[in-house]
């Protein structure tokens, strides 16, 4: 049946989707999202995995920080990342999520160092607390994906940019929903159609 095709290379077009955004990556990925899930994806030259790095409220020391901010803690081996924010515009223009960069917290190699979460959406989730009062000078702006994770990879001197890889690094910012729980259930819902199509008895 024509129709049960096009379903079926829609299924599959979602699938390799899907597969695309489990694939191991080629830099160390950290991901956050404005709900408190963080984790650090490992490349297979550090050896592949996943390191979960899951966020609190805490005060941000930073320049108009607040008393109480999302915060992701990271352990930068070889040398600290470089200090800033990175500021992520909507479609109108308007700052809608800030990723904050604060000095380690102390001078040691793998010392702690606080990656702050700021997102303006008032929606609930532990990132909607508002933006700070004050910038970094060291910042960068990026334009927000709107249909999925906004990719941020610094280059020498930006904003977490880490020396720990040759490479260089890279950060998923989540401030919209997930795509590929989407996908997912899309493709679950399509597949369930196409079921329910080849049961039902021809007319």
């Amino acid at each position: 049946m024509k129709i049960s095709r096009i379903v079926l290379a829609v299924l599959f077009a979602l699938a390799a989707s899907a597969n695309t955004l489990r694939a191991v990556p080629s830099l160390p990925t950290f991901s956050f999202h404005e709900n408190g899930n963080g984790q650090l994806e490992l490349p297979l030259l550090f050896g592949g995995g996943v390191i979960p790095l899951p966020g609190t409220l805490t005060s941000d020391p930073g320049p108009g920080g607040l008393a109480s901010a999302l915060a992701f803690t990271a352990h930068p081996q070889v040398a600290p990342f470089p200090v800033g924010d990175v500021v992520l515009l909507d479609a109108s223009g308007h700052v809608s999520d800030i990723l904050r960069f604060d000095p380690e917290t102390s001078p040691a190699p793998g010392a702690p160092q606080l990656i702050f979460f700021y997102s303006n959406d008032h929606a609930g989730l532990l990132a909607d607390t508002g933006l700070p009062s004050l910038m970094f000078s060291n910042t960068v702006t990026i334009q927000e994906n709107p249909s999925g994770p906004t990719i941020y990879t610094p280059g020498e001197g930006q904003p977490g940019f880490s020396t720990d890889s040759p490479l260089g690094d890279s950060f998923r910012i989540f401030s919209t929903p997930d795509t590929g729980s989407t996908l997912l259930m899309l493709g679950a819902a399509i597949a369930g159609f196409v079921f329910l199509r080849w049961k039902m008895p021809a007319v």
